[in-house]
Formats: structure tokens, sequence, C-alpha cells
């Protein structure tokens, strides 16, 4: 199956969001405070990770001619702007705070 370019793009950059949420699951045992790990993760899959999803859903629809928006191309790269910076900014925090807790080697 062939994806068109704007499809392939968002399921690109979702995928890794995707793979940042895995992480902040994953390390949530060993956070050094549970409360903010939880509040993290719950703000990341309610918030930018879930837009993504969104975006896809939007993304497909568009492509398929279902939901056609003349502002769609410039929703589409705001949205894929704000989860790629969300997901970085989320990727320093995890492997700063990864860091911490393995200590000075």
């Amino acid at each position: 199956m062939a994806l068109p370019k704007d499809v392939l793009q968002v399921t690109s950059k979702l995928n890794r969001a995707l793979g940042v949420g895995y992480s902040v699951v994953k390390q949530l045992p060993s956070s050094p405070n549970l409360n903010e790990a939880y509040e993290r993760a719950k703000a990341w899959f309610s918030g930018p990770l879930s837009d993504g999803v969104y975006l896809l859903r939007v993304t497909l629809r568009h492509d398929l001619g279902v939901e056609v928006d003349p502002h769609f191309e410039q929703t589409r790269m705001r949205i894929l702007t704000t989860l790629d910076s969300a997901r970085k900014d989320l990727e320093r925090l995890l492997a700063a705070e990864r860091s911490h807790v393995a200590g000075p080697r």
C-alpha cells in the first residue's frame, strides 16, 4: 500500500510521538516523583499525542476527499510542528531524568 506524502509525514511524526509515550510509561516506576511523572504522562497522552492521532484521522479523511478544508495544509503543518516540538521537549526531559536517576558514573 502506498501512502500519500501528507499521510506518510503525519504517520512518521505520530510514530515518533508514540515511541516517546512508550518511554514515558516505561520510566514511570523509576521516576523520582511519581505524581509528577503520572501527570506528565497524562498530559502527553491527552494533549500532544491525542492531537497527533486526531491529525492522522483528519489527514486520512482529507486524502480520501471525505473532509475537505481549504486551510488543511496550514493546520496540518501547525499541529505537526507543535507535536514535534513537544516530543523533543519531552525527550530532553526524560533523558535528563534518566541521567539524574542513574547518577554520576
